[in-house]
């Protein structure tokens, strides 16, 4: 994702605004469905941590949800092409979170056993100091 600096007039510091890849944006504009807003909110609201909500929160978040689905399919899909499958399954899933570095904090509760596998490997290969 490119990084684009914007500067606000008078004395606020300026933010980084992330803008979608480019092959992405298409994709984002196509995204017709909503995740409800009273769910997002009780899902936030279980954790005891959270209290009051803000209005504009649980839309943020559904919305962050829907870009995040967004980019695991498209991914999946570019993964599924690779691997010459016509359907996205569970295994292009587990292969794009295996491989694409956005999705590595999936990898131990998506792929435990793959993830797994993969440190004991790493493990085997490097020499043992006796």
């Amino acid at each position: 994702m490119e990084d684009l600096e914007v500067k606000m007039e008078g004395s606020e510091p300026q933010q980084t605004v992330r803008t979608p890849e480019p092959g992405l944006q298409d994709v984002f504009d196509r995204i017709k469905t909503q995740f409800p807003t009273c769910k997002v909110k009780k899902i936030m609201q279980t954790d005891e941590d959270i209290g009051k909500v803000s209005q504009a929160t649980p839309v943020i978040a559904g919305r962050s949800l829907e870009f995040f689905i967004a980019l695991l399919v498209k991914r999946s899909s570019e993964v599924a092409r690779q691997l010459g499958c016509k359907r996205i399954s569970g295994e292009v899933m587990k292969e794009t979170i295996l491989t694409d570095e956005k999705f590595d904090f999936l990898r131990e509760n998506v792929c435990g056993e793959a993830a797994d596998h993969g440190q004991e490997d790493q493990e085997q290969d490097s020499p043992q100091e006796d």
